[in-house]
């Protein structure tokens, strides 16, 4: 049984919590995904939006959207408790992204490049 059918709730290795029913749920649901890309000391880099169709969630494997501008399938992590509901309305992580309607549901992920020496 793959983790998206399971209706097990339940943390992984990482001490995530899984819910298997919110998992199901997201299948055709409109993700707008906010990514925001900084140096090691937190210097912004620059900011991403995404917005899609979910097509397939797995614990694994992560989050797939089929992206809505470009139909490209684009992956973020499958981090369930940072998934929010949205509220209607109009939303533009950064100057120049498309404006995104009504999506079903919000996520923020902050990406932040290691130290190199």
């Amino acid at each position: 049984m793959s983790d998206l059918d399971s209706d097990e709730s339940g943390d992984d290795a990482s001490g995530l919590a899984w819910d298997g029913d919110f998992a199901s749920q997201l299948i055709g649901a409109t993700l707008l995904v906010g990514v925001t890309y900084l140096e090691h000391d937190g210097t912004l880099v620059r900011r991403e939006q995404v917005f899609g169709r979910v097509t397939a969630v797995d614990r694994e494997a992560g989050i797939t959207l089929q992206r809505g501008e470009s139909g490209e399938p684009f992956v973020v992590p499958p981090i369930l408790e940072a998934i929010e509901p949205a509220s209607p309305g109009s939303y533009q992580v950064s100057e120049g992204d498309p404006v995104v309607t009504d999506p079903d549901y919000t996520v923020i992920f902050s990406v932040t490049a290691p130290l190199r020496h």
